[in-house]
């Protein structure tokens, strides 16, 4: 007789199996099959499957082409984008990978995204060159997903420096004294330029207020002083040569000037006056002191002062200063517009010398928006309230003052808005206007804004109506039919209830006929609905026995005039059903004639063989089950003397 290896572990419901001669079947299965078909994953299953879905990649990254405008070379500009995982599992983006170098991205991989979950991003664009660059950002998924945005980037002009003089002439200066004058340097292009030098050349000139290398943002203008302190009598003349990356790389100033010995010397102390940023509509002053430091008195005949809103006052021409005498110059920057002003203060005597000093201010204008410009509340229920927000912006380049506010029509009022507002250029703050009807029909009225801006007193115009409140509700659908359902099953079928008033509606509960086969599935609790606002309820068919069945939904609310019912329609229809339990094993390892299966319904006794001849193969189908039943079954080996082994495990089937 041939000898037979003990039985092995399978998945599935297995045993081991005894053995009788040292054969066995190695192991047993069942599984429920319905009509004839085999079932997957229902109830009556004797073995579980641990197969799960392969994660599909649904990723979108917006926008998804973007283009970098006007970008000089050496510059940067950088645009936000979002990545969204729209799957249902989660992902991981394992690289973030661009196809020219002249793009970046700030996303830090790998990173996981959970389903729905979503980040953001930054994409810069560092131009190189002024014919620019196309691209492309290519997001790529740990299972292989590759998601692409087109990148675009395209050069700037090269900006132009423009100088507000080419030539300073300081006239007759005093020999050991100094003169100083102004050169504004304007960046007139869309980008920054750098200076990366500035030189001066000719004896007793030196240039102050700005040291290479410096960069000039586009549309800045900054002030150059140049000063000439001539050593000895005599004409000079010199230059000052700046270089940059504008259009125009080399600028020149050309300078000039004569040294004069005298037995007096006037200096004005400071020599350069700076008003930084005052606002247009007021004025500053500084005080600059003139003095005598020479050995003889000298003869002042005029006392001059240039530049656009500078004067200059404290002394009255002629005026003689004795040695080491001095006198009080008052200077005055009064801008009307915004703007940067350079101007010169000069100071001359009787025998034509000249000392002076440079004035440089900026005119700064407060600018209000208000945004809306106007605000309408639409429709108001009497004894409610409406609230809009108001934002007011300084779009000037000076400091705003808001000193007032008011408000006018009935049922209007502001808050939120503490005075006096004092908001600094680009800053903006909030108040808000409400609206509380005192009774029905249209209103208007108007906010009312005191400002230091020039479009002062700003107005915001208000409209309204008072409406009589109505608390009113529909029903979609008006009634639901569930068709034919097999008892012992369930469905549902949604309703939506929408407040059709202009008052808040009460919902106190949604119930379903009792005792039925209809239930509320979900939405059956105490809820308050906005005007247009609407909830969903969930209506369950799950019938118990055969037949026609008829109920209804009741929606318990404070609405007026309203459907408060639906009527709910459904047929049940009793199930058929064929089962079957397949049973399958895995073969002795030595030489058998076949196989029996036995059969009980008390677990581990009572067993009935239920093939009439040896089973050849390692399956077996039992169609001879009822419902609701559950049956243990074990199998044995043969041999080819009639050699019959132990009982294999035993496994279990429910018939449902």
């Amino acid at each position: 007789m041939a000898r037979l290896n003990p039985a092995t572990k399978s998945t599935g419901k297995t045993l081991r199996a005894g053995t009788r001669g040292r054969w066995a079947v190695a192991a047993l299965f069942a599984t429920v099959a319905c009509s004839a078909v085999i079932l997957s994953g229902c109830a009556g299953m004797a073995t579980n499957s641990s197969a799960k879905a392969t994660p599909q990649d649904m990723v979108q990254i917006t926008p998804s082409d973007m283009t970098f405008s006007n970008v000089a070379a050496g510059e940067k500009a950088t645009q936000t984008a979002t990545l969204v995982n729209t799957g249902t599992e989660a992902v991981t983006i394992s690289q973030m990978a661009m196809s020219s170098a002249e793009f970046s991205t700030s996303l830090a991989v790998p990173m996981s995204l959970g389903s729905g979950q979503s980040t953001k991003f930054q994409v810069t664009y560092a131009g190189k060159t002024a014919a620019g660059v196309s691209g492309t950002l290519t997001a790529m998924t740990s299972t292989g997903g590759r998601f692409h945005v087109k990148l675009k980037g395209s050069g700037g002009a090269t900006p132009t420096l423009s100088l507000s003089t080419t030539a300073l002439s300081f006239g007759n200066v005093l020999v050991n004294g100094s003169a100083t004058q102004a050169v504004t340097l304007k960046n007139s292009g869309q980008t920054n330029i750098q200076i990366s030098q500035m030189g001066v050349t000719g004896g007793g000139f030196t240039i102050s207020g700005m040291a290479a290398p410096v960069t000039i943002s586009a549309g800045q203008s900054v002030a150059l002083q140049a000063k000439f302190a001539p050593a000895t009598a005599g004409a000079v003349k010199g230059a000052i040569s700046i270089t940059s990356d504008a259009q125009n790389p080399t600028a020149t100033v050309a300078l000039n000037g004569t040294g004069v010995a005298a037995t007096y010397t006037m200096a004005l102390s400071p020599t350069t006056v700076s008003f930084g940023n005052v606002n247009a509509g007021s004025s500053a002053t500084q005080t600059v002191q003139l003095s005598n430091t020479g050995n003889s008195s000298v003869t002042i005949s005029q006392i001059t002062a240039s530049g656009s809103g500078i004067s200059v006052s404290g002394a009255a021409t002629p005026v003689t200063l004795a040695p080491s005498q001095g006198v009080a110059l008052t200077v005055k920057f009064a801008p009307t517009t915004s703007g940067t002003t350079t101007g010169f203060l000069t100071v001359t005597s009787s025998d034509g010398v000249n000392a002076g000093a440079s004035i440089t201010g900026t005119g700064v204008q407060a600018g209000l928006t208000v945004t809306p410009s106007s605000a309408s509340f639409g429709s108001v229920v009497v004894g409610s309230t409406n609230s809009q927000t108001v934002q007011v912006r300084n779009s000037g380049t000076g400091t705003l003052t808001i000193s007032q506010a008011t408000v006018s029509g009935t049922g209007f009022s502001l808050t939120g808005m503490a005075l006096p507002m004092n908001l600094a250029p680009g800053q903006s703050g909030n108040f808000n206007v409400q609206y509380a009807p005192q009774g029905t029909g249209s209103v208007t009225g108007a906010v009312s804004i005191l400002s230091n801006a020039p479009n002062s007193p700003t107005i915001v115009a208000l409209s309204a109506t008072g409406t009589t409140a109505t608390a009113t509700m529909s029903v979609s659908p008006g009634s639901l039919s569930f068709g034919s359902l097999t008892t012992g099953s369930v469905t549902t079928q949604p309703l939506t209830i929408t407040n059709t008033g202009n008052a808040n509606v009460s919902i106190s509960s949604v119930s379903a006929t009792a005792g039925g086969a209809f239930s509320i599935a979900s939405g059956a609790g105490a809820v308050t609905l906005s005007p247009t606002q609407s909830t969903s309820v969930s209506v369950q068919f799950a019938p118990t026995s055969a037949g026609s069945k008829v109920g209804s939904v009741t929606i318990a609310s404070n609405a007026t005039g309203s459907v408060s019912s639906v009527s709910l329609t459904g047929t049940a229809v009793a199930p058929t059903a064929n089962h079957s339990i397949a049973l399958n094993w895995a073969g002795s390892s030595s030489s058998v004639s076949g196989y029996n299966v036995y059969r009980s319904t008390v677990k581990g006794a009572s067993y009935a063989k239920m093939n009439g001849s040896l089973v050849g193969g390692v399956s077996f189908s039992d169609s001879s089950v009822q419902s609701g039943l559950t049956y243990y079954y074990v199998a044995t080996s043969v041999d080819a003397s009639g050699n019959e082994s132990v009982y294999s495990n035993e496994v279990s089937a429910i018939v449902p």
